[in-house]
Formats: C-alpha cells, sequence, structure tokens
C-alpha cells in the first residue's frame, strides 16, 4: 500500500483525511498522491446536482494544506482536476493502493456516502473513511475486525494483511445471523499463517442489533481503526452487513479499512 490518494479540500474533514494519509504513507514509506479539489465550487453546479460539499467556518486554505505537505517530508505527488469529487476520484482510483475519504457527518458530508459507496465497487483500492473528529489513523493498536462469513468480509480482511501486520493486538467479531457461511475461525487461521495472531468473540446479532453489536466492540477494545467487507450501489442496505458498514461510517468514532 505504498500510493495513498488523498482529496483536498476545504471542509472540516480536510485535516483528519490529511493525518490518516501522512500516517499511512509514514507506515509504508511510499507515496502521497494529493488530489486538488480546490476548483470544486460547493454552492454552483456541484450544489446543483445534489453533489455539494458542505463548508465550515475553520477550513485550512490550500495554501496552508501545501505548506502541511511540504513540511511532512514525505514523497508527494499532486493532481489536479476540476471535476465532481466522484469522477475526480475515480479518474485517479487506478493509481492509488489506498484512498483515504471522510466518513459521512449528517449534513457536513452529504456526498460522501453515495461517493464511497460508488467507489467501492468502481475502484480497485480500499477506502479508509476517517470521522472528521479523527487525529489520523494509529496502525501500531488494537484493530477490530467485522466477519459475517462473506466474500467481501474475506476481501477486506486479505487486502488489510499489510496494515495487520502492524496492530499490537487483532480481534476479529463474528456477527452472526443464522446464515454464517465462513466461521471467523477460518479467518483466524489464515491470519495465523501470516503470522498474524487474531482472537475471535461471536455474537448472535439480528438486523439493526449488528451495527449496534460492533460499535460497542469498538468502544470496548478501543480500537484504533476497523476492518469490514464492503458494500456498493443498493446492497449497502440490502445485506446484514450493508446495513452495518451504512451505520458504522455514519456513527464510528474510529476510521473504517473498507473493501468490496
Amino acid at each position: 500500500m505504498r500510493d495513498v490518494l488523498v482529496p483536498i479540500h476545504d471542509d472540516v474533514g480536510q485535516q483528519s483525511r490529511l493525518q490518516a494519509a501522512f500516517d499511512l504513507v509514514r507506515a509504508s514509506q511510499g507515496r502521497l498522491l494529493c488530489l486538488d479539489l480546490a476548483g470544486l465550487d460547493a454552492k454552483g453546479a456541484g450544489a446543483a446536482a445534489g453533489n455539494s460539499l458542505v463548508m465550515e467556518a475553520e477550513v485550512a486554505p490550500l495554501t496552508t494544506v501545501r505548506d502541511q505537505v511540504a513540511a511532512s517530508g514525505l514523497s508527494v505527488q499532486w493532481l489536479q482536476s476540476r471535476e465532481e469529487m466522484l469522477p475526480a476520484i475515480a479518474t485517479f482510483a487506478a493509481q492509488a493502493d489506498l484512498i483515504v475519504m471522510s466518513a459521512p457527518r449528517a449534513d457536513l458530508f452529504p456526498p460522501t456516502y453515495a461517493a464511497i459507496s460508488e467507489l467501492l465497487v468502481s475502484a480497485n483500492a480500499p477506502i479508509i473513511a476517517v470521522p472528521p473528529e479523527s487525529p489520523g489513523i494509529s496502525l501500531n493498536g488494537e484493530v477490530l475486525i467485522c466477519w459475517d462469513g462473506s466474500r467481501e468480509a474475506h476481501h477486506a480482511l486479505v487486502a488489510a494483511i499489510p496494515l495487520l501486520r502492524r496492530a499490537s493486538a487483532v480481534t476479529i467479531v463474528e456477527i452472526d445471523d443464522g446464515s454464517l457461511k465462513l466461521p471467523a475461525s477460518q479467518a483466524q487461521t489464515l491470519l495465523a499463517q501470516r503470522n498474524i495472531v487474531a482472537h475471535v468473540r461471536s455474537d448472535l446479532a439480528f438486523g439493526e442489533k449488528a451495527g449496534f453489536v460492533l460499535l460497542e466492540q469498538i468502544d470496548l477494545l478501543k480500537a484504533n481503526y476497523v476492518v469490514m467487507g464492503g458494500f456498493g450501489h443498493s446492497r449497502l442496505v440490502e445485506n446484514i452487513f450493508g446495513g452495518v458498514t451504512a451505520r458504522l461510517l455514519h456513527e464510528s468514532s474510529v476510521p473504517l479499512f473498507l473493501k468490496h
């Protein structure tokens, strides 16, 4: 995961996105791909199309962000687009190993929920959705893996292995609604084969309860980030973990590592 793509735009999620991207690039000794969306008119054509970014008073001017990036000492490539956020990110997604986005919060980020859903399907790279209040992403702490035995959960687990190697502790939380395809023990074995020790916690949960269970586990374990399978388009609300993905995107206090 050497090339990390992060959109640069004056909104309240900018600093948390940027710090998470710094953390990821430093850990991988990779390259930061800064996608400059400064030309995006949040109140013009974007708003008319329903893709506006709601601005707040406390935003970081682009010049300040460029100074921060320059001072980071990281390898950086600046990219520029005058398109709306989703097509702009989609254009450059193929160059990235990982995409850092802001997690949606109430009315602050109306386009990001749809954008994350679309990118989970169209982009090959995993997405890290960072809450605006997050100070970045700690890669050396506790990681919670959401497991429902689905193909998406397996893909997310495999994609996250380079990051999981850095974790101090890994816990697989198995959510069973009666249709579990593969038990968490298989995920545990897969990680063990790669010298990653993981513990398993299992819970029966149906419907909306699964989301509450995982949010409780995040707090209980003091997880630094969460790995889970993501679902795009309508599947985001159809599958048990589709609904859970939606809930955690809106309510998790820690970053989410998502892979379709």
